[in-house]
């Protein structure tokens, strides 16, 4: 039940517009949690442990948490994609900049929870699979070639789509039509 509390903490932001509560501390600091007056508490971010590993571009710190170390494969993946691809060209970084403001707004906490869940850091590992499958055609763009940047990005687009969005959602709809026409596991129509 704790990843449950955790995971609605993190998204608290999202959900009200308000930084989430902040933790009681534990042991003997739990005395007085009240910031001095003028101190906003939500400016008072820890960076993630992370950031000291990273180099100046940021860091993959979903995929790192999910795979234990960033010199795994899949997070070298992701970093040859975004140095060697997408920070070449004009387009790329508008790309990356847009999506890092995004991203680390919340990936820092994701991590967290990672590392505090086991069985979490192997279901986002899953997770994540195909998405790197996906950015792998990224690699095949001629570096700093604006074109083939557009081109293999949005080929890795709509394949992340597909992925996450366009295949659920047909078996979703596949799943409540046979229901609807009462047709069950065994291929059969049930009684109408």
């Amino acid at each position: 039940h704790q990843i449950i509390h955790d995971i609605l903490n993190m998204y608290q932001p999202f959900l009200t517009g308000r930084p989430p509560p902040p933790e009681p501390p534990a042991g003997d600091d739990a005395a007085d949690v009240t910031p001095p007056p003028g101190d906003d508490p939500a400016a008072a971010v820890t960076p993630p442990a992370e950031e000291d590993e990273e180099d100046d571009q940021g860091g993959c710190l979903i995929a790192t948490a999910a795979h234990g170390t960033e010199l795994a494969p899949q997070v070298q993946l992701l970093r040859e994609v975004r140095d060697s691809t997408l920070l070449t060209t004009e387009s790329g970084r508008a790309f990356m900049s847009a999506f890092g403001a995004a991203y680390y707004s919340f990936s820092p906490q994701v991590a967290d929870l990672e590392r505090s869940h086991p069985a979490l850091r192997q279901a986002v590992a899953a997770l994540v699979a195909p998405m790197l499958y996906a950015l792998s055609v990224v690699e095949a763009a001629e570096p700093g070639s604006e074109t083939d940047a557009v081109l293999y990005g949005a080929l890795a687009i709509a394949m992340v789509a597909g992925m996450y969005v366009a295949a659920p959602a047909a078996g979703a709809w596949y799943a409540a039509r046979r229901l609807a026409l009462g047709i069950g596991a065994e291929g059969r129509q049930g009684p109408a």
